[in-house]
């Protein structure tokens, strides 16, 4: 199997572009590589700067410049550094550092939806028929409590699941991908870094648009056995905690926001793994 890293070129809005670089060679193949955008850090130390900050965007800039920092928008406030692009595409699905495309094997023709989670760079991706169709921030476990990494599914879901461990713990939107680890999808607070107890946290749009567009598993009569898996998700990569936030590095490298080749690697392999 061959996964391609780069496919698609989209047609950039904006005055700040940046054209394509050479080809590369992925595979068998040669792709080009995605549009380089730059960023800046604007840190919003008072309120006359946050005012005047809040002003130079539209709302719907100041929504990417939240999804790319994975913070709730309302959390652009007095004291926050944020991550700011260069050149504002017209959706942040645009700033995707996924495929639209997922070149997969012969034994997968059938899997019709694939979530990918990449935990280094805390975004997720779904794909329907190999297409990418949603793309969001998310927040992944704490240093303490992390997300393993590894092929999930979604098992079982819920408009609202209170919590086993403590009952204050409120998951609106909840899809379960790990039934004996606890682990699932749901919205929650997005606080620009992996926060979670292992879950993994979305914007509620996409927590919705998740909870109604994947699969639940389907179990026998009794419960105890699993006849049809629900949607593979799979997580892969490794959030670094003792550096900074890839989004916040990206002024200085903004090729940090790529998927590497290791994590490539990886996600090939979990891929394979899928049963179809």
């Amino acid at each position: 199997m061959l996964l391609f890293p780069f496919c698609n070129q989209k047609e950039v809005r904006g005055e700040n572009t940046h054209p394509a670089t050479d080809t590369v060679q992925t595979g068998h193949a040669a792709t080009k590589t995605p549009l380089r955008i730059t960023y800046h850090i604007d840190s919003l130390k008072d309120k006359e700067l946050l005012a005047a900050f809040k002003q130079q965007y539209t709302p719907e800039q100041l929504h990417i410049i939240g999804a790319l920092n994975r913070i709730d928008t309302q959390r652009i406030r007095v004291g926050s550094v944020v991550a700011v692009p260069d050149t504002f595409l017209s959706s942040f699905i645009e700033y995707s550092p996924f495929p639209e495309q997922l070149d997969l094997p012969d034994t997968l023709q059938n899997t019709e939806k694939i979530i990918l989670i990449a935990k280094r760079l805390q975004l997720f991706a779904a794909y329907e028929n190999g297409s990418i169709v949603r793309f969001g921030p998310v927040s992944s476990g704490k240093k303490s409590t992390p997300t393993p990494s590894r092929l999930y599914y979604t098992n079982f879901k819920a408009k609202l699941k209170i919590s086993t461990v403590n009952g204050s713990w409120r998951m609106p939107w909840y899809f379960n991908i790990s039934n004996h680890g606890g682990i699932g999808l749901h919205e929650y607070q997005m606080p620009g870094y992996p926060a979670s107890h292992s879950c993994i946290r979305l914007y509620k749009a996409d927590a919705i648009w998740i909870y109604n567009w994947a699969k639940n598993w389907v179990l026998t009569a009794d419960g105890q056995q699993i006849l049809q898996h629900g949607t593979p998700v799979i997580i892969f990569g490794e959030y670094d905690f003792d550096a900074a936030a890839p989004w916040k590095a990206a002024a200085d490298n903004p090729d940090i926001l790529q998927i590497t080749t290791a994590e490539w690697s990886e996600l090939k392999d979990r891929l394979a793994a899928i049963q179809p």
